[in-house]
């Protein structure tokens, strides 16, 4: 059969599938420009054709323009397309487009030399047309659907990010919610008593919240639950410390390496910094939204677990509104207001 005859059967076995309707780019890398007028005249119908007369120039080429796939010759003078071959597995940018060796070297030696530099096949010379087509279009559809699958990969491994951000973040306010505060702080309890360290938590609770949606309504109301949250995440930046929504009005914070007393101190500060945003609330003793908070804490031991942190701050926060609200406890010891 000659090469007019070979083109026309390679034209009726061939179908335009929608990833080659996209017009790959096809790299040939060949110092013999005879090759390359061959190779151009049985592609340039289908693809959109690049070419290069020496190894340097191919990688150059490879670098500027990202085909998607390369015809190499092997024997070139200065840089033969082994070597190029190799350069371009050997960099993360070009390593996952396609090489294909074109040569008059036909021998096994040779062939497993070239599949073993990451090659994906092997054509020999002289140049058959129909072979050329049908292995150029199962390469370059392979590939199209590795870079579909690796783009699908990306774009769920992206989702699951989102996902994992949105199972451990409250709603409403944007902080941590209650399954992250939980995992946090027995996490955070277990590394300080390991190390011999001080773990507090604080819980917090806004005062007559229920008096407060009632007479400004429940738009209102998610307005201060997400001023308390802002507020809490601008006071606790310090690397390890987690605010979380504990649930309805009531907020915590994870402090780790923070002593019961100092913690006291931090909690009275957010006291005082919440008065300071002076949000209306005229059935407050105030008439401002005012928060009670409880402390638990000091040095990490064996039999302070979740339960007891929990426990503690939860009776902490229970006196200080006992006491009158709008106030801090540390182990028991009420601090009132200005």
């Amino acid at each position: 059969m000659n090469a007019a005859n070979d083109m026309n059967a390679a034209n009726d076995m061939y179908y335009e599938s929608p990833a080659e309707a996209m017009r790959h780019k096809v790299l040939i890398v060949d110092d013999t420009p005879a090759n390359i007028e061959i190779l151009y005249k049985i592609l340039k119908d289908r693809y959109d054709i690049l070419f290069a007369k020496n190894g340097a120039d191919g990688i150059r080429m490879v670098q500027q323009h990202m085909p998607d796939l390369i015809l190499l010759d092997i024997m070139m003078p200065g840089m033969d397309g082994y070597e190029v071959c190799s350069i371009l597995k050997r960099d993360p940018v070009t390593a996952r487009i396609p090489v294909v060796f074109v040569t008059a070297m036909g021998n096994d030696e040779d062939e497993k030399k070239g599949l073993e530099l990451g090659a994906i096949d092997y054509l020999t010379k002289p140049i058959r047309p129909p072979i050329v087509l049908a292995r150029m279009r199962n390469h370059l559809e392979l590939k199209h659907r590795g870079d579909l699958l690796e783009q699908l990969t990306s774009e769920l491994a992206e989702k699951n990010r989102e996902l994992e951000v949105l199972v451990h973040k409250d709603g409403l306010t944007g902080i941590a919610n209650r399954r992250h505060f939980n995992e946090v702080l027995l996490s955070e309890i277990q590394r300080a008593v390991r190390n011999g360290r001080n773990l507090s938590l604080m819980l917090c609770d806004i005062d007559h919240f229920k008096k407060f949606n009632d007479l400004y309504g429940h738009l209102a109301g998610d307005k201060c639950l997400q001023l308390v949250g802002e507020l809490l995440r601008n006071s606790f930046k310090r690397a390890g410390e987690v605010v979380a929504r504990y649930g309805g009005e009531e907020f915590a914070v994870i402090l780790p390496d923070t002593s019961a007393e100092l913690a006291g101190h931090l909690a009275e500060r957010l006291r005082l910094e919440l008065m300071g945003q002076s949000l209306l609330h005229a059935h407050s003793e105030h008439k401002v939204v005012t928060m009670s908070i409880g402390v638990a804490g000091g040095l990490a031991k064996w039999g302070r677990d979740m339960e007891w942190y929990i426990t503690t701050a939860d009776q902490a926060l229970y006196r200080s509104k006992e006491a009158g609200r709008n106030r801090i406890t540390v182990g028991g010891d009420p601090i009132e207001e200005d």
